[in-house]
């Protein structure tokens, strides 16, 4: 059973995300009041209709792109762009917002969403739904996210988004911990310990707060074993047991 369910789920899913939500006529949305359409987007966005409620909020823009609702109208498209994936969407708007609004008191949640968006052009559709491990992935868009995440923490302390922003870092840092320690292990089974060295010490420098540098710390030492390097291996021994033997 698992069998055929599986494929057909998953080509649901693809073909879900393969389908535009900008392939409708803006015709369709009604010629009322700015207010009233923004209410129609607003209650879209509550029920989880994100394709109806850009369809509004794209509506305003163009019809009222000076109007009271300007600004919060382009504030909801980031999101909304964000919900249905389209990242190069979001992406622009976020980069609109920014430009045209540089003063805005808004820009904290900007720049939170520009770290979501950054984070999540490291995954897709298919992989979130399957679970699979991010951390092999290229590595890029989690370290941009990260530079931006940590940039609306330093901005802005006191934002209601520095907490969660915060913890997003935490993650990011574990996920490159977690690739840099599998690259190490690569090398080691395949005997190039001088490469594996390099990544465990890429651990230590960069993510000593993570889970993983404790199996760093041990896989050096058995690379420094296997070159015959005595007294290295001594040296990170001692690291080793100062750090972790009274755990």
């Amino acid at each position: 059973m698992f069998k055929f369910a599986a494929p057909l789920i998953i080509g649901c899913a693809l073909l879900a995300a393969s389908c535009s939500s900008s392939n409708y006529n803006k015709d369709e949305v009604p010629d009322i009041s700015p207010d009233a359409l923004y209410m129609q987007a607003q209650a879209s966005m509550t029920s989880g209709d994100y394709d109806t409620a850009r369809q509004y909020l794209e509506a305003i823009d163009s019809r009222y792109p000076f109007g009271e609702l300007a600004d919060q109208v382009q504030l909801d498209l980031i999101y909304v762009y964000y919900k249905t994936r389209e990242s190069a969407m979001t992406t622009a708007q976020i980069n609109r917002f920014m430009r045209l609004s540089p003063t805005s008191p808004h820009l904290d949640y900007v720049m939170y969403m520009k770290g979501l968006n950054e984070m999540q052009l490291r995954s897709d559709i298919l992989q979130d739904f399957l679970g699979l491990n991010r951390s092999q992935k290229d590595p890029t868009h989690y370290y941009e996210a990260f530079r931006t995440f940590r940039e609306l923490v330093e901005t802005y302390p006191y934002s209601a988004y520095a907490q969660d922003a915060y913890q997003r870092m935490v993650y990011i840092q574990q996920q490159l911990a977690e690739r840099e320690y599998a690259i190490a292990s690569y090398y080691f089974d395949r005997q190039a310990y001088v490469s594996s060295i390099r990544h465990c010490q890429n651990i230590i420098y960069s993510y000593r707060n993570t889970p993983y540098l404790q199996d760093a710390l041990e896989l050096m030492t058995e690379c420094y074993q296997e070159l015959g390097l005595e007294v290295p291996k001594e040296n990170t021994e001692q690291v080793l047991n100062a750090s972790f033997a009274a755990r």
